[in-house]
């Protein structure tokens, strides 16, 4: 597999493709991950996992420091750190989590039904489907299937008033 990796290496293939291609090539998972492993170390490569929270969490107090956040906050520096750190949502939202909980502050969660009744509150009865979805997946992260699902509540509401 060294021959593999050293190729895969020189066209800039990431360590989960190296892998997945030794795989692929007949090789089991576990004797491909510790392959790759082996060769990234005879070749200065590190495998070991970099952690952005500290960093993260001096830029959270950086901006908003030992105040209460809203979820408006929590939205806006979600991405921000994503972005910044390179790392998934749910990483950015524990960091999020973890500032909360060094400064004794509740974690703020939309929920999203409530948000979504008070839309439809707000429309009062003038409705519309691609508004609607719009929001519920834009703002509020629901997928299509699950804001549809909402809007089917809503026109069986409209028809049972109605």
């Amino acid at each position: 597999m060294k021959t593999l990796f050293d190729k895969m290496h020189a066209e800039d293939a990431t360590r989960d493709t190296m892998i997945i291609t030794a795989v692929t090539e007949g090789s089991t998972l576990n004797a491909a991950t510790k392959a790759y492993a082996a060769w990234a170390k005879d070749n200065g490569l590190t495998s070991a996992i970099v952690s952005h929270k500290a960093a993260a969490l001096t830029n959270i107090f950086d901006q908003y420091g030992d105040a209460a956040l809203t979820v408006k906050d929590v939205q806006s520096i979600i991405p921000d750190l994503v972005q910044e750190y390179g790392v998934a949502d749910s990483t950015a939202r524990d960091y999020v989590k973890t500032h909360c909980e060094q400064y004794g502050l509740a974690y703020p969660v939309l929920n999203p039904r409530d948000a979504i009744f008070a839309w439809f509150k707000a429309v009062d009865g003038v409705a519309d489907k691609a508004e609607f979805m719009a929001y519920a997946e834009d703002e509020l992260g629901r997928s299509k299937s699950n804001a549809n699902e909402y809007w089917k509540g809503y026109e069986l509401h409209l028809h049972l008033v109605g």
